[in-house]
């Protein structure tokens, strides 16, 4: 007995120790977008007021990741609420302006400054902006000041231009040289943007001493522009590329889905979640977790109707808000896939639900008191 005391106190100390560490599967919130009245979705759906580019999801989750969608036009306490139980923010590339109110820009003004906040507070809380997303993050931390200027570099598939310090950056500190040298020889990133950042405005208005560039491309013109920055204080990075597009999008032919373009998308999607990883947040219950999480929503085929993405997740004001569910039950159910088939789930805290401490406590207590007998 006193044997298996022990096994079992070491057992459960490891699983301590682990929930010490960081989470292995954090949650993500992806930031919808507006749809709009004259638009592709609204012609096809009725009611349909926001969206996520499934792409986006399934980016996240082959890194491991787990999506909750953030939805627009919610006041401060909403944002303020769940940025205290996410791991880390993606602002996706899209279609919308940055003065259109109650939509995607405002939101994200939310999100970007109470991530800042909790970071001061000392609460590791990841940004990511992709295309759209990473030009709002330079533009909201710019006090909403425009430094875009308008370039050609729709359809664009290119090698990464790395400037000579860029190994001195968080974001690709780590890269290996393979991966590098396969960036920088074949068409990997792969850009659909009409507005461009440059290193001329950044170096004029200060932005090189808020952000750091680490590469940089050119357009069909032969204009320079940034292609990837992260912020020098914040874990906040940026691209104007599409990572997330040779991997999981297959709607136009200057797409890339070389091994190559992939393994490159996939080192950012990795990069990033492992930021995630880091933060030690969660939800207050594995109930409120599953009421939050994209698997609640099913995605559209839309590319069939013309869309540039091959799926979308197609949200309205109603679906926003999902009924109350019953709690979630620690034992298993019938065989139909939706069980546990009788095991209960020791959750971790930091994206799982935070209920494994009660549980290892009380475990590690009832061994004590029989190692004592």
């Amino acid at each position: 007995m006193q044997k298996f005391s022990i096994s079992l106190l070491v057992f459960i100390g490891a699983l301590l120790a682990a929930s010490e560490a960081g989470i292995s599967s954090p949650i993500i919130g992806v930031l919808t977008q507006e749809v709009y009245v004259d638009g592709l979705i609204s012609r096809h759906f009725d009611n349909k007021t926001s969206y996520i580019a499934a792409s986006y999801v399934k980016y996240l989750e082959g890194a491991g990741a787990r999506v909750v969608p953030i939805w627009i036009g919610r006041n401060r306490s909403y944002y303020d609420d769940l940025m205290r139980k996410i791991n880390g923010v993606l602002l996706p590339g899209g279609a919308t302006w940055f003065n259109q109110s109650n939509g995607y820009a405002d939101a994200g003004e939310h999100l970007i400054h109470l991530a800042i906040e909790l970071n001061d507070q000392g609460v590791f809380m990841p940004v990511w902006g992709t295309c759209l997303g990473m030009e709002l993050l330079v533009y909201k931390l710019a006090n909403e000041t425009e430094h875009r200027i308008n370039c050609e570099a729709t359809g664009m598939a290119v090698p990464m231009e790395f400037k000579e310090d860029y190994k001195k950056s968080r974001l690709f500190a780590s890269i290996t040289d393979d991966v590098v040298d396969t960036m920088v020889k074949e068409n990997v990133t792969y850009h659909w943007h009409q507005f461009c950042y440059t290193e001329k405005d950044f170096e004029r208005d200060l932005l090189n001493e808020t952000w750091r560039v680490m590469s940089l491309n050119h357009d069909w013109n032969g204009v320079e522009f940034i292609s990837t920055v992260e912020h020098i204080k914040y874990p906040f990075y940026g691209v104007q590329f599409h990572p997330e597009e040779p991997l999981y999008e297959f709607t136009k032919t200057s797409i890339p889905h070389t091994a190559a373009a992939v393994l490159s998308g996939q080192f950012f999607a990795d990069f990033f979640v492992s930021e995630a990883r880091e933060s030690n947040q969660s939800f207050s219950n594995a109930t409120e977790q599953a009421r939050t999480l994209i698997y609640n929503y099913k995605p559209e085929y839309t590319s069939i109707l013309g869309s540039s993405y091959i799926q979308q997740y197609l949200f309205t004001n109603v679906e926003m808000e999902i009924p109350e569910i019953p709690e979630i039950p620690d034992e298993g159910g019938n065989n139909d896939g939706g069980s546990s088939g009788g095991y209960i789930p020791i959750v971790v805290p930091g994206g799982d639900g935070s209920t494994t401490m009660p549980l290892l406590s009380g475990l590690l207590l009832t061994l004590v008191l029989l190692s004592i007998n």
